[in-house]
């Protein structure tokens, strides 16, 4: 009733886990997750738990698999329905002072000492357990050194198996729902709002989840912004207009990600066909540099249409995703300035969403064009069906 993984790829998991815990001479593992980012800060706490907390929760997981991992929801109201999503032994609530919940699980499983390992929300944004269940923690079990292990077990992430990878190709469809609805539905008189009510309900019914819905409406000839809102405002399109977008729609916490322009009852003007020529250019350069070993300077390299244009970037070049943002990320400071020794390298089997944004040096002018993609052994893949061209919005 409820999406999960095989046994043997949450055989796999826990076994990396706990392989990062032996490495590191941990005791356990003390998994925190929130709501945020539409649930996308659930990652690292989501791949050992299948649960996707809508306020916070903590996962305990020993290293000794003979003892029980324990998951502890933010409400105590979302228990039962964690107890059907999730194969986590222990589900409770975690109270009003989790922290306090968490130490008492750490004591009852026979852990006061040694190493633990904390994981936080995301180790590229330094978001980490709150400071006052830290302080706490620390307080109530003062001689186990707590270490923070997010960006290790980030790293477990990184490499999706093929299963992941099936999650994506759904997510991935269920974004192309979204952004095929808005291009055929889209019609003058209809507010921003509107439109993302439009595409969400494209993929809502096939049990798809909001990730992000962003756009913006605008004039082609008096343009006003270069990137995609993300609070969409009241402003009623016209013919005419260009709508710029990015939209991730989620499989049970997998998330697609595409951006495409829509014009709405006209073809690009030529000022915007030339814009959209260089993203297109870049997309197609970064995705042939994209194989196991290539190094960020490569895609850097690759987005030479963008600077020949006399364009910048305002968003990322291209960054990992799937479930969360996450490593390698090129960024807008990198445009011009390419990382020394070449940067991090990509990894086969991962999951990056490459999108050029060519954006005018005043900023009232951009679009993204771009998807999600998988870096494969014989080329880079793209999980995403709706054509790489201008979508006409019919008027």
């Amino acid at each position: 009733m409820w999406d999960r993984f095989s046994p043997a790829e949450m055989e796999r998991r826990f076994a990396l886990a706990r392989g990062l815990m032996d490495e590191e001479g941990l005791a356990a593992l003390v998994l925190f997750g929130n709501s945020g980012v539409a649930r996308g800060n659930m990652a690292n706490a989501f791949w050992l738990s299948n649960h996707l907390d809508l306020h916070h929760c903590y996962l305990v997981v020993p290293a000794d698999p003979s003892l029980e991992a324990a998951l502890y929801t933010g409400l105590t109201n979302h228990v039962p329905n964690a107890r059907e999503v999730s194969e986590v032994p222990v589900i409770e609530w975690g109270g009003y002072d989790p922290a306090e919940k968490v130490a008492a699980r750490l004591r009852e499983v026979g852990i006061t000492n040694g190493r633990a390992g904390l994981v936080g929300v995301n180790s590229k944004f330094s978001m980490g357990m709150p400071y006052a269940h830290h302080e706490h923690l620390r307080a109530e079990l003062p001689d186990l050194d707590l270490v923070d292990v997010t960006a290790r077990f980030q790293r477990l992430r990184t490499v999706k198996s093929e299963e992941e990878i099936d999650w994506l190709r759904k997510a991935a469809d269920l974004t192309d729902r979204g952004m095929l609805a808005l291009a055929e539905g889209a019609k003058p008189g209809m507010t921003d709002v509107e439109l993302v009510a439009l595409a969400e309900s494209a993929y809502r019914p096939a049990g798809g989840i909001p990730r992000i819905m962003f756009l913006r409406s605008m004039a082609m000839d008096d343009p006003s912004g270069c990137l995609p809102a993300q609070n969409p405002s009241r402003r009623k399109i016209e013919r005419g207009d260009v709508i710029i977008t990015e939209f991730s729609a989620s499989y049970w916490g997998y998330t697609g990600q595409i951006q495409r322009p829509i014009f709405v009852g006209a073809e690009p003007t030529a000022e915007w066909q030339a814009m959209f020529d260089a993203a297109l250019a870049s997309y197609h350069a970064i995705r042939d540099v994209l194989r196991p070993g290539a190094t960020e300077a490569e895609v850097i390299a690759a987005a030479e249409p963008i600077r020949a244009g006399g364009y910048e970037i305002y968003d990322d070049l291209v960054h990992g995703y799937g479930v969360d943002i996450m490593p390698p990320i090129v960024d807008r400071t990198q445009l011009h300035d390419s990382p020394e020794g070449g940067g991090a390298r990509f990894e086969g089997s991962t999951a990056v969403v490459v999108q050029p944004n060519p954006v005018t040096p005043d900023e009232r002018m951009g679009l993204q064009l771009g998807e999600l993609t998988i870096v494969r052994d014989g080329g880079a893949e793209s999980l995403h069906g709706v054509p790489l061209e201008p979508l006409i919005a019919a008027a």
